[in-house]
Order: structure tokens, then C-alpha cells, then sequence
């Protein structure tokens, strides 16, 4: 079976919170609060949309944000260490909260098993993040 028929490998990561679903839009939709989560670190706006800083795993790295204020859609590029990934982000609806999700498509470049390791940090990441919405 060629490669152009394969399915890549999908993995979403999740974090609920007892913010509203604007609330957590907003905070998310501020590329400074990405520090929060601990693996980016000196995030700067450029003149073409996209933004540059250095990631604690990828080094410099960029990232460009495709943004829906009405469905509440945060999907991203990211380009960093030879990789471009594309990240597609939801906030929902969750009872009195919401949930936003992060749906991640392993890039070519990548093993299946690499691209496990790459995503267990993002769940430190997600921890940091959780700390700064609920306190």
C-alpha cells in the first residue's frame, strides 16, 4: 500500500476547566499565556502573523494561528526542529465549564513511537495551563 493511502497516526489531548467556554477561547487565544504551560519561553509577534520563541524540546520555533471567534476554533501551525505540525483546537462546552482539545496528526517525519514521546510533555504543558485557569 502506498503512502499517500495511509491514514497517520491521531492523538488528542484534552483539559477541562471550570471557566466558561469564552473565557478559556480568550486565554487561549493569547499567545503570551502559551508560556504558561512551561515549554515556551520568549514568544514574539511578527509583522507576517506568525509568532517566533524558543521551545524548551524544538529550540526556535514558530507559530501562526488560524482563529474562528464564532465556533471557537484555535487551530495552529507549528514549525520547530525540522517538523511542521498542524494542531487542531476546540473549545466545547462542558456543564457549567468547558473542555478545549487538541487534536494532533503525526507528521510524516516521524515514527509512531516518536511521535508518542514528542506528546507526553505537552501533557505538562496542559498541567500548567490547568494551575493558571483554575487558581
Amino acid at each position: 500500500m502506498s503512502k499517500r493511502n495511509e491514514l497517520n497516526q491521531v492523538i488528542v489531548k484534552s483539559l477541562s476547566t471550570h471557566k466558561s467556554v469564552q473565557e478559556t477561547f480568550d486565554f487561549f487565544n493569547n499567545p503570551k499565556n502559551m508560556e504558561l504551560g512551561g515549554a515556551i519561553h520568549s514568544m514574539q509577534e511578527n509583522s507576517d502573523g506568525w509568532y517566533t520563541f524558543d521551545h524548551i524540546i524544538a529550540g526556535k520555533s514558530k507559530m501562526k494561528h488560524t482563529v474562528n471567534q464564532e465556533f471557537k476554533i484555535l487551530d495552529h501551525v507549528f514549525q520547530g526542529a525540522g517538523l511542521e505540525w498542524n494542531v487542531y483546537v476546540r473549545v466545547l462546552p462542558n456543564g457549567n465549564g468547558s473542555t478545549i482539545t487538541w487534536t494532533f496528526i503525526k507528521p510524516d517525519e516521524l515514527s509512531d513511537e516518536q511521535f508518542k514521546e514528542q506528546l507526553k510533555n505537552f501533557d505538562l504543558e496542559i498541567e500548567g495551563w490547568r494551575n493558571v485557569l483554575e487558581n
